[in-house]
């Protein structure tokens, strides 16, 4: 087993435990299971209890009436929440975890890459409103995640690319894993490795800047765009995210911040993992503003690297981007 521990200070700490077969061939850990329809197909024989919500599987469900409706369903003697899931149902149920009772104790158990490598650490969770993506929500750390490998093994190319895209950005940000590994395509023999590396990095992260003030905008790069499609075209949010990445490293080479061989590089890593990095067909650019000028971190507020997180870029040269 590997283990990192998040120290929050003020005895406030958790671990992140990665172990095959920790959940695949047990069961989970006891309490009130969230999850979804896809991951209960699956492995609803890992549940040991009735007391269970299924969410229907995607992004439209992340939603205040989603959120209610559990709250509602939640019996009287429970005493944790366990968020059985990929990054949708993590948010979900780490909100309603935030908020139920004014609070009650809550454990990741990630089924995707990407929820393993990010979404699963550091608190954040929350639900859509109407355009604007994690608009309600709340900072509430986990009592401990969960990480079983295993759940890779059936997991479909589709959401295994999903993840990648989030292992990219940590690569492009933070050079670990390295930019050159990646070139040459992500094997799943590598992702158990590279899973802990990246758990690593967000661990640092969120005990840096727990509350997302700043540091912790570090983890935006592709976000700001990618947030857009995700909303506009119902892409995964992987999907969204390669997109964003290409069009914000092209972004941060007309800014003078991103060198052309790293843009060239970023832009290569995204094709050779078979993630797009062009705008859907049909893209409305003027749409696509409009959104980004509702996102929570503030209006046209790029990420780039450690150094660059917190950069604010005209909105003509967004356009300029958009439209080249």
């Amino acid at each position: 087993m590997k283990t990192i521990t998040v120290n929050l200070g003020k005895k406030q700490k958790y671990n992140i435990d990665i172990e095959k077969s920790s959940i695949v061939g047990n069961s989970l850990p006891k309490g009130f299971v969230i999850t979804d329809t896809n991951v209960f197909k699956k492995y609803g024989d890992l549940i040991n209890t009735d007391k269970v919500f299924i969410i229907r599987a995607g992004e439209q469900s992340k939603s205040g009436e989603n959120y209610l409706e559990i709250a509602r369903h939640i019996p009287e003697d429970t005493e944790k929440i366990i968020a059985f899931g990929g990054g949708v149902v993590g948010d979900l149920a780490g909100f309603v975890a935030s908020t139920y009772m004014r609070s009650i104790p809550f454990i990741q158990v990630p089924t995707t890459l990407l929820a393993m490598v990010d979404s699963s650490i550091g608190g954040k969770n929350g639900v859509n409103l109407d355009e604007r993506k994690n608009y309600l929500g709340t900072i509430y750390q986990p009592q401990a995640v969960l990480i079983d490998p295993l759940f890779l093994e059936t997991l479909p190319d589709k959401e295994i690319n999903n993840g990648l895209a989030e292992i990219i950005k940590y690569a492009a940000v933070f050079n670990i894993p390295s930019l050159q590994r990646l070139q040459k395509g992500i094997k799943h023999s590598d992702l158990e490795n590279i899973i802990v590396q990246c758990c690593r990095i967000k661990a640092r992260v969120v005990e840096k800047d727990e509350q997302d003030k700043g540091y912790r905008h570090t983890l935006n790069f592709g976000h700001t765009i990618g947030h857009s499609l995700e909303l506009l075209f119902g892409l995964k949010h992987g999907e969204a995210i390669s997109i964003g990445m290409a069009y914000e490293a092209k972004l941060g080479n007309r800014c003078h911040i991103v060198s052309i061989e790293k843009m060239n590089t970023i832009l290569e890593i995204i094709k050779a993992n078979s993630l797009p990095t062009e705008l859907p067909f049909g893209a409305n650019t003027e749409r696509i503003i409009e959104l980004m000028k509702a996102d929570k971190k503030g209006k046209f507020i790029f990420a780039f690297d450690e150094k660059s997180y917190n950069v604010q870029v005209e909105e003509s040269c967004i356009r300029e981007v958009l439209n080249s």
